[in-house]
């Protein structure tokens, strides 16, 4: 199943701690599947198709490349897609969900400030507490939980996308 935006950073930063060899202990957390027959609004049209280019680039921590987990180089090539693709669908979210979606891509935008002070080596940050830690306080930043939820339940109504709790 893809990983999507609708879960926010909190996920990713749950991956990228399962990555590195931490642990998180989000239960709440959602993940996206296929969207429903829903009518997209029209004045949703563009932030629902950023969130489905953003689904398809996450499919993980490292972009839809597996290899990307060992290989640097490719890190940091699906983190720069991600951030660039955050970017976009916070600068498309509507009015109402605008400061959730700038919540999350700040923390996407901060993991990616780890990843590139690491050089995108995630074998490397596996054996450094220091970045464990550093990415569990994102993970696990209540404000970001709260966001998360706001647009999840957002996306859910305006795009049609189906949001399964995961245990």
């Amino acid at each position: 199943m893809k990983k999507t935006f609708i879960s926010g950073a909190a996920i990713i930063a749950a991956l990228v701690m399962a990555s590195c060899g931490g642990s998180s202990s989000s239960s709440d957390s959602t993940v996206a599947a296929s969207p429903t027959a829903v009518s997209v609004p029209p004045k949703y049209v563009a932030f629902c198709k950023a969130s489905t280019a953003l689904d398809e680039a996450m499919g993980g921590t490292h972009g839809q490349d597996p290899t990307a987990i060992t290989d640097p180089v490719l890190m940091k090539e699906a983190w720069a897609k991600i951030a660039r693709l955050s970017e976009t669908l916070r600068d498309l979210s509507p009015k109402i969900v605008k400061s959730d979606a700038t919540t999350m891509v700040g923390s996407v935008l901060a993991i990616d400030a780890i990843f590139k002070a690491n050089n995108y080596d995630l074998l490397a940050m596996a054996k450094k507490e220091d970045v464990r830690t550093q990415l569990g306080k994102l993970s696990s930043d209540p404000g970001l939980a709260k966001s998360s939820k706001k647009f999840n339940t957002f996306l859910v109504a305006n795009c049609g996308k189906v949001v399964p709790a995961q245990s």
